[in-house]
């Protein structure tokens, strides 16, 4: 998949709700690598692998289309973000793992979460960094 496709989607809607438009690019590589098609095994759909419940409450439209799960993305990254008042590894935590989880836990540290969340943020962090380095 051509990592550039989606750029003018992240763009603007990583400006239209705050959220840095590399990161949602790096959130993207990390859930579907850029496969606006891909269906995960627990049944997560599309470009930023939501799962239907969660695509109920903040997806519109076809959620194959890149342009609605970007959106999308962008909308409960924003959400996120105001909820755990900016803090990128706590949002990431809860996009992968559920916010209720996150809110559970009395201390958070990449190393109480479960192994998938964990390797989960790890890896958009790396991604992120390398997009901010233009090193990809």
């Amino acid at each position: 998949m051509n990592e550039n496709l989606y750029d003018s989607l992240f763009i603007k809607y990583g400006i239209l709700r705050s959220i840095d438009p590399l990161l949602l690019k790096a959130q993207v590589k990390q859930e579907s690598a850029f496969n606006p098609l891909a269906v995960s095994k627990c049944g997560a759909k599309g470009l930023a692998q939501f799962m239907p419940a969660t695509w109920a409450q903040v997806g519109k439209g076809d959620i194959f289309n890149p342009d609605s799960n970007i959106r999308a993305q962008a909308a409960y990254m924003s959400a996120l973000m105001r909820e755990f008042k900016g803090d990128t590894e706590k949002v990431l935590a809860a996009y992968n793992w559920g916010m209720g989880n996150v809110l559970k836990l009395k201390v958070f540290a990449l190393l109480y979460l479960p192994e998938e969340t964990h390797h989960y943020v790890l890896n958009i962090e790396k991604y992120y960094d390398e997009y901010k380095k233009g090193s990809v």
